[in-house]
């Protein structure tokens, strides 16, 4: 009796485990066509906003650009639509939910510095200026390396949880090399580190998936 309790325990663990790997296999098909997605998307308009924030009299209202990420996500939604449903697992939710947090503080924290911006402070300047004799100075706010870090850790534990080392390896590299970098070359500049990192974090796993899922 004892022998097919254990049994029975070992029969359950391992539906379970082959459950979990059988959950990692499904988001990973296909999932590379969304990572690629928005790896090039951010790549392209990280690009553009540095290269108008540069070029042109706008400074860092050129940051304006990143609205057409908006057209993205419905790019993204209707891809989602209309390719295969698959069951909704444990694994799924929770890679979701990393990102979408991940999406929601920064859309929060973006819109605390625009307003930051447009706020006077007591000696009509912007409350992101500091004072000194006779001018103001500009603080360089670090957003870009707030999410350069962030896209690192969820590109981290996303990669953890689908036991893929490669996007482990490439997050790593870019939230902890990038977030440094993009506070070295702030400005313009700024905007080609984040291209990097996302062609780390995304395009790079997003193409090694598509491989893989090809010799499947």
């Amino acid at each position: 009796m004892e022998d097919l309790k254990n049994l029975s325990a070992e029969r359950s663990l391992e539906i379970i485990e082959r459950s979990i790997e059988q959950s990692r296999r499904d988001i990973e098909r296909g999932s590379w066509k969304y990572m690629l997605l928005w790896g090039v998307s951010v790549c392209v308009v990280a690009l553009a906003n540095g290269h108008i924030w540069m070029h042109y009299d706008v400074g860092p209202a050129s940051n304006m650009i990143w609205a057409l990420m908006g057209v993205v996500a419905l790019i993204d939604l209707k891809m989602r639509r209309s390719g295969p449903r698959r069951p909704v697992s444990f694994l799924n939710k929770n890679i979701t939910y990393v990102w979408s947090s991940f999406g929601y503080v920064l859309g929060a924290m973006g819109l605390t510095v625009g307003l930051l911006y447009l706020l006077p402070s007591p000696d009509n300047s912007c409350l992101l200026k500091a004072s000194s004799p006779g001018a103001a100075t500009v603080v360089h706010d670090p957003l870009t390396c707030i999410i350069v870090f962030s896209m690192g850790v969820a590109g981290m534990i996303t990669g953890r949880m689908l036991h893929n080392k490669l996007a482990v390896v490439c997050s790593c590299l870019a939230g902890g090399v990038g977030s440094v970098l993009s506070l070295v070359f702030f400005g313009p500049s700024e905007m080609i580190v984040l291209a990097a990192v996302s062609v780390l974090v995304l395009i790079v796993p997003a193409i090694v998936m598509r491989q893989r899922e090809r010799g499947e």
